[in-house]
């Protein structure tokens, strides 16, 4: 099913709520590019991500959180992280940190995780509404682009899901750049020019 958020943003919201909480996955647009996800607290659709995607379970997952607030529950963030990420964030950047003992989600397996506050008001609003961590992987077969846009979403990801929301083209239309705070560095240069926010 296809929802599109601009004109039915309530029927969208309601749904995408129903599923999460039912353990099945979704595809919904953030400010970077389309990606799927499920409730990151629930392991067997966690699982479900990782069969969609083809990817093995070695490969950790990245995580919408709907504020600084919410990842002070599950990372350990220490002021200068505090500091870089309310610099940066609600914005196209991941940052990874280490998971806080006893919080661990099941899509790392590291004991560390990529965590993201989008600019984007549906993505935040969701996890805030649910208070869960929502999956966050670019809508993707592994190894293939990511989607920018609903049409760009492939047939076998597409049918994985209950849910699709469509809400028109990306603002970046390109990954998130990703920054590793616990080693100082950045592990991808995606969107806004991988400008380092060191």
């Amino acid at each position: 099913m296809i929802i599109n958020l601009r004109s039915d943003f309530e029927d969208a919201f309601l749904s995408a709520k129903k599923a999460l909480k039912a353990g099945k996955l979704i595809i919904y647009p953030t400010d970077t590019v389309y990606g799927i996800g499920c409730d990151a607290t629930n392991n067997e659709a966690v699982g479900k991500v990782y069969e969609a995607k083809g990817r093995g379970e070695d490969s950790p997952l990245s995580v919408v959180m709907a504020d600084l607030k919410m990842i002070g529950e599950y990372c350990e963030v220490r002021q200068v992280d505090e500091v870089y990420m309310h610099e940066h964030l609600p914005g196209p950047y991941t940052f990874i940190l280490k998971c806080k003992e006893g919080k661990e989600l099941p899509v790392s397996r590291n004991g560390k995780i990529g965590v993201r506050v989008p600019d984007h008001f549906f993505c935040i609003t969701l996890s805030r509404q649910l208070k869960v961590p929502i999956v966050s992987t670019s809508a993707n077969l592994s190894g293939k682009p990511p989607p920018t846009c609903v049409e760009e979403i492939d047939k076998k990801i597409a049918d994985a899901v209950s849910l699709i929301l469509d809400g028109g083209k990306c603002k970046h239309s390109k990954p998130s750049t990703v920054v590793d705070l616990v080693e100082s560095k950045i592990l991808r240069a995606g969107a806004e020019g991988g400008r380092n926010p060191f």
